[in-house]
């Protein structure tokens, strides 16, 4: 770097006091553009982007321009960087200088020691199995270390004799210190990215944790509700066929004396107001008597098991529309059907699935009264089959929703509901392996969806 500075001026003419004064403002201006050669360098790498290789490879091509050098390399010596050498210059001297750094006597990895080789040609013990090129005529070389660590060699070769000195070691030391910069700053990013990963990885965990908690948490009370229906269905089963069995003989007696007593009043030809009150006491019997057939047919849903058979839904919704059809005639209400063409088949007892059917229909009429529609559609999705009711009526009341299969719970006016139906409903499709569900939005009406696992051919053995 001197010699090349030492080019600019011509000493001829020139006092000895004057070139040596001379000497040192070239030598003083020298160290003043090396250090801000370094300063300009560091702050460069300041700016770059994490990636170790190519800080590196920065840093070697500067430093070669620095100290005007025909070769600069860097060899890491941790595996973890995953490359061998960063090398500026002529590459035919890379893998020579290579070869030279990992020598096994090497005396820089063994006693961590810089030095600076001024003319190859003479036997330094210090340079014991290196074989440099002849064209190298200088070499320096120093360690890269991070705390008490080797981490690396900085080599530095060129083509004149008496290339290096006292200066150009101290300038060459600071690279070294500013590469053992570089990598440690690599390495804490890459803990830091190591340690992001793995918080982002804990943190997806603990989110899938959080997730499965909350799943766990709906299925447990998705499961304790149904205890809970279950236990009031099988009391409300008890109560029904206690009841059933200890009114029905009464009540048909009663009904069979009306009919007696009916009878004989026309043949004497008793008074209309006897007559009127006779039947009065009639239509209220048979009442009674339909509380307890419904009594009845809810205790046997709760406690016996039908029949299964494989059974086309659309078929039995073609009888209830038979039915629900002589049901609305004359009012206006539109009994929208829209059955999937196909044949959709499901395990089940006709008869209970009909009783389904009509039950979740009446309600549907009951709600929209005398003026709006029932639509009724079937479908087949990932070998799952839906019967949806949907009413364009007044909806069910939010607070209502929890208790409409609780038994005897009924929104109708009084004498008009059991409040059975819909729980009776639901443990027929709870037989059948199938599940009922409710949408219901206040003021725009309800939907009632039925979902069957779907029933295939059976085949003999």
């Amino acid at each position: 770097m001197r010699s090349g500075i030492m080019k600019k001026f011509d000493s001829t003419g020139t006092s000895k006091a004057d070139l040596k004064t001379l000497d040192l403002e070239i030598q003083h201006q020298a160290k003043l553009e090396a250090l801000s050669a370094l300063t300009k360098i560091s702050t460069a790498i300041g700016f770059m982007p994490m990636e170790l290789k190519a800080s590196l490879q920065f840093l070697v091509e500067e430093t070669r321009n620095l100290f005007d050098a025909y070769g600069c390399a860097i060899f890491p010596l941790n595996k973890s960087m995953k490359f061998d050498l960063v090398y500026a210059g002529q590459s035919d001297m890379a893998k020579q200088l290579l070869t030279c750094c990992r020598s096994n006597d090497c005396v820089v990895i063994r006693d961590e020691f810089p030095f600076i080789i001024k003319d190859t040609q003479i036997v330094d013990k210090r340079c014991r199995g290196f074989e440099f090129d002849k064209k190298v005529k200088s070499y320096a070389c120093l360690p890269i270390s991070t705390g008490k660590k080797l981490m690396g060699i900085l080599s530095i070769c060129s083509l004149r004799k008496q290339a290096f000195d006292q200066d150009h070691l101290e300038m060459m030391l600071s690279v070294a210190t500013l590469a053992a910069s570089v990598i440690q700053r690599a390495q804490l990013f890459q803990k830091l990215d190591q340690e992001k990963r793995r918080l982002e990885r804990a943190n997806a965990e603990i989110n899938k944790l959080n997730s499965d908690l909350e799943t766990n948490i709906e299925n447990l009370k998705t499961a304790q509700n149904k205890i809970i229906q279950t236990e009031k269905l099988a009391v409300a089963g008890r109560l029904a066929a206690g009841v059933a069995h200890e009114v029905n003989n009464p009540i048909g007696i009663i009904i069979n004396r009306i009919e007696c007593l009916q009878s004989e009043a026309q043949e004497k030809g008793l008074a209309d107001e006897l007559m009127k009150d006779l039947g009065t006491i009639s239509k209220y019997a048979h009442k009674i008597s339909k509380i307890v057939e419904d009594l009845s047919v809810f205790s046997r849903t709760t406690y016996s098991e039908s029949e299964s058979t494989r059974v086309d839904i659309n078929e039995v919704l073609e009888d209830v529309f038979f039915l629900v059809e002589q049901k609305i005639k004359g009012r206006k209400i539109r009994l929208n059907k829209k059955l999937h063409p196909e044949s959709l088949c499901v395990l089940g007892d006709p008869g209970r699935l009909e009783q389904v059917f009509i039950n979740l229909i009446d309600n549907a009429i009951h709600a929209i009264s005398d003026n709006g529609s029932i639509t009724v559609a079937t479908s087949v999705e990932k070998k799952l089959i839906r019967a949806e009711i949907t009413d364009s009526g007044p909806g069910i009341a939010p607070e209502h929703l929890d208790k409409i299969y609780d038994p005897f719970f009924t929104t109708k006016e009084v004498g008009k509901g059991t409040g059975l139906g819909l729980p009776i409903s639901q443990a027929i499709i709870t037989d059948c392996n199938a599940s009922i569900a409710v949408e219901s939005q206040f003021n725009e009406g309800t939907t009632f969806t039925i979902t069957f696992p779907q029933a295939y051919e059976l085949r003999d053995d």
